[in-house]
């Protein structure tokens, strides 16, 4: 016959044998939930960057719309415009292109300058809104994209859009305008059409780039079986489940917050068009990124926290 202290003290041992199974069980648990909760927003990551970055048709979709961004046709406009009136002799292009009205001796060469600059960008924003010049801005991204590629395959800090091919078209079609008679004289310079986007966080983008370029599917089959041995390994699954929701939710909506960032910064070293140009470009490049951390970070969080009250109800 089996002693009440025995039978107790096997109780006592048989708990901590469980206790200790299980505290090795949350444990794994634990790390592989965590590994699955970085490995799924590096996921959304390596689809993002193979989809938008390395894709040509779905890179030139994501930029073409730009082509009725302000920001985008002022900066071409300002630049063709710039580059026609340093080219061309104030007085040569006041005679070819201003009324006799707008001229009189007492302008100084800044306000001839200022005139002939806002009626020449005045004319050049008409060929940018124009659907031929549509055209020329999807083919002209078309071949940048070739250059983005050879850059996130660099160790640079800076992406590149160059956009002289566009202003090179803009000058052509300058000749069935008023300006035809010296649209020739136009000299572009080689740093005219480039927009330059320096950021410390490009250097990331190349290391996100390269690791997950050739790894998408890999990344996201281990993010799958670490979730998978994560709710697999642990005492509760559903709480477990609830913690890598909350865990994703909160990475997702971090990562909407820093995407969200460059729009309010002000970019050192450029002028301003220049610098709402580059803004541009990067809130189109990541608006998509930007979209699925934040719904993903909303439903995540959603979810987890709704999860919590049901179970909360039910008990």
């Amino acid at each position: 016959m089996t002693c009440p202290n025995d039978l107790i003290l096997l109780m006592v041992n048989t708990t901590n044998t469980q206790i200790q199974k299980h505290g090795i069980r949350t444990f794994f648990a634990s790390i592989a939930g965590i590994i699955a909760v970085y490995l799924i927003m590096a996921s959304i990551t390596s689809v993002w960057l193979n989809r938008t970055l390395t894709d040509t048709p779905t890179y030139v979709n994501t930029v073409a719309p730009l082509v009725t961004n302000p920001a985008i046709q002022n900066f071409i406009s300002q630049k063709v415009a710039s580059q026609l009136v340093n080219s061309v002799p104030s007085q040569d292009l006041a005679i070819a292109i201003l009324p006799a009205s707008d001229l009189n001796s007492s302008q100084t060469p800044a306000q001839l300058k200022a005139l002939l600059t806002s009626t020449v960008q005045s004319n050049v924003l008409q060929i940018v809104k124009s659907p031929s010049f549509a055209t020329l801005w999807r083919n002209t991204n078309e071949t940048a994209h070739t250059l983005l590629l050879s850059q996130l395959n660099s160790n640079s800090n800076q992406l590149t859009l160059d956009l002289t091919p566009t202003i090179q078209g803009v000058i052509s079609e300058l000749k069935t305008t008023q300006l035809s008679s010296v649209a020739d004289k136009i000299t572009l310079g080689s740093n005219s059409g480039r927009v330059n986007i320096k950021n410390s966080g490009i250097t990331q983008v190349h290391k996100y780039y390269k690791s997950f370029q050739d790894g998408t599917i890999l990344v996201v089959s281990i993010t799958i079986i670490a979730l998978i041995l994560s709710v697999w390994l642990s005492v509760h699954h559903s709480r477990t489940l609830r913690r890598i929701l909350f865990g994703v939710g909160i990475l997702a909506l971090l990562q909407a917050l820093v995407l969200s960032i460059p729009r309010f910064i002000t970019l050192p070293g450029i002028d301003q068009a220049s610098q709402a140009a580059a803004k541009a470009f990067i809130e189109a490049i990541v608006q998509n990124l930007f979209l699925a951390s934040l719904i993903i970070g909303i439903v995540c969080m959603v979810t987890a926290i709704g999860s919590k009250l049901y179970t909360n109800f039910h008990h």
